[in-house]
């Protein structure tokens, strides 16, 4: 009989380092693959959820607008028998604001202007102050004034007869500053009598 060489089989496969090679390389391969999807997600959550949330929030808002009313403290000067006058208005700037999640405010800078019959009587600024959370904040004291300032002969003599009747009434103009030529410029129109209120409901 003749040799016979002896035929034996590696118990280890040195190539893919026995056991049939390892899994753990292809899981990995597969996090490095989803991980720019996982991200995506999670940033997408991030930016929604808050979103969604206080859009939730201000939905409790909805059909709710801030109140802003000016009365007149005080006055002097008005005297309807002089061509000129120097007039003088205390006046309290107050924000009703009926929002939880919101805020309605007077710009720093402000103006408040005061008229009579279109006759520009009296300004002066008012400080910046904003209304939150279901309250009602006021600027109290904001002085407005004149001087020498031409009244017409047809408006001293309503005035007159309205301030002996006690109906007398002026303008106010509460003007937001102007940043930019093509700037919106907040206006807040407000009609209290001397000694009263009046209201001006703006939507915000």
């Amino acid at each position: 009989m003749g040799a016979h060489a002896r035929i034996t089989e590696p118990l280890l496969d040195v190539e893919d380092g026995g056991g049939g090679g390892c899994c753990c390389d292809d899981a990995i391969g597969l996090f490095w693959e989803i991980l720019p999807c996982m991200l995506g997600v999670l940033l997408g959550l991030v930016m929604t959820v808050p979103m969604l949330y206080y859009r939730y929030l201000w939905s409790f808002d909805n059909g709710k607008y801030p109140e802003f009313t000016v009365a007149v403290a005080g006055f002097s000067g008005l005297d309807p028998a002089l061509p000129t006058m120097d007039p003088t208005f205390d006046l309290t700037v107050r924000i009703a604001e009926p929002r939880r999640w919101s805020a309605a405010c007077v710009e720093r800078g402000t103006t408040a202007v005061v008229s009579y019959r279109g006759v520009r009587l009296a300004s002066g600024p008012v400080p910046g102050f904003c209304g939150r959370s279901e309250n009602t904040t006021e600027a109290s004291s904001v002085m407005a004034w004149g001087t020498a300032v031409p009244v017409p002969r047809f408006a001293r003599d309503r005035l007159a007869e309205e301030l002996r009747r006690g109906e007398a009434d002026v303008d106010v103009v509460l003007m937001g500053p102007a940043y930019c030529v093509d700037c919106h410029q907040t206006v807040i129109e407000c009609k209290p009598p001397p000694g009263g209120a009046a209201r001006h409901r703006r939507r915000a």
